[in-house]
């Protein structure tokens, strides 16, 4: 199904968990085995449940295998944030999308982290696609997708990231995503500030 780009986008004013130093997290240097393997493998995705106060409670990855456990472990030994704000400017809860990530050579460096597909019959003059948008949102402790509004967004070659693509993101992101639900150390569903990576494509002709 084609879908139409919204004009309007609403106003909101969730910030997510900002992650401190993330460089610094997990060194080709430092952890040089566990590096190579990750390298030989392919980036591994992870995600953190970050608390009020900045600190990283749970790491978990797409896969469970041994060197997704021990990128987490490695991870999770200096994780920080800047805590995630809600739309009332209180510190939250927030999950953080991290990836574990070393490049060799003659291999691609590319890693599309877009986590859900728009399809649009046109894109803004002097786009291509596929085109991305950054965004931020809260998501109820039941998943329901609320005050989203665009982010800075990462900047990387080849990737076309634009913020005016924000309000057809958060406006399909509140009809079809399935966010993660963030759980505190308890392990009970709790309200969350998160991010996703949206990608546009141009719908094919029939």
């Amino acid at each position: 199904m084609t879908i139409l780009l919204p004009m309007l986008l609403a106003a909101a004013a969730v910030v997510p968990a900002t992650p401190i130093e993330p460089g610094e997290w997990f060194t080709s240097k430092e952890y040089s085995k566990t590096a190579l393997k990750v390298a030989e493998r392919g980036p591994i995705a992870y995600m953190i449940d970050v608390a009020p106060d900045g600190t990283a409670v749970r790491c978990v990855t797409q896969e469970n295998s041994e060197l997704d456990q021990k990128v987490c472990e490695i991870v999770m030994k200096r994780a920080r944030f800047t805590p995630a704000t809600d739309d009332q400017g209180r510190p939250t809860w927030g999950v953080h999308d991290g990836l574990a990530s070393f490049l060799m050579p003659g291999k691609n460096g590319r890693t599309d982290r877009s986590k859900f597909v728009v399809t649009l019959d046109r894109l803004p003059d002097g786009v291509t696609s596929p085109a991305y948008a950054k965004v931020a949102f809260k998501v109820d402790r039941d998943g329901t997708v609320s005050h989203c509004a665009s982010t800075a967004g990462e900047r990387r070659r080849f990737m076309q990231t634009l913020e005016a693509l924000g309000p057809a993101a958060c406006d399909n992101l509140a009809k079809a995503y399935r966010p993660v639900i963030a759980r505190n150390v308890a392990g009970d569903a709790v309200a969350s500030v998160q991010t996703v990576l949206v990608r546009f494509e141009i719908s094919k002709a029939p």
